[in-house]
């Protein structure tokens, strides 16, 4: 019976262990997508608020990489309604941790 019950236990820590592999590689491609989908309407929106093109590009791929670095892809998705306070705060944040 103990024989049984470590077998069972293994290989539900087996199958866990593979779930939490799951999930990095899920965020780090999320995140991966998120900062090249960031960039682009970010840079555009700089440099029609009269940014040059490369100061834009630099400030939103920083902007870009401060975000995925400090927030899961879940936290990233909510940033999708730009409008609300919240998404304003944390993107207001993130172009200025990038001086």
């Amino acid at each position: 019976m103990t024989a049984r019950a470590l077998l069972i236990c293994s290989i539900m820590l087996t199958i866990l262990a593979g779930c939490g592999k799951a999930k990095e590689a899920y965020e780090a491609k999320f995140k991966e997508e998120f900062k090249k989908s960031f960039v682009k309407p970010c840079s555009e929106s700089a440099k029609k608020n009269g940014m040059k093109e490369a100061d834009a590009n630099s400030k939103c791929e920083c902007a870009a990489a401060y975000l995925a670095n400090k927030y899961s892809s879940m936290e990233l998705m909510k940033l999708t309604n730009a409008d609300s306070e919240d998404s304003k705060a944390i993107l207001g944040e993130a172009v200025n941790s990038c001086k």
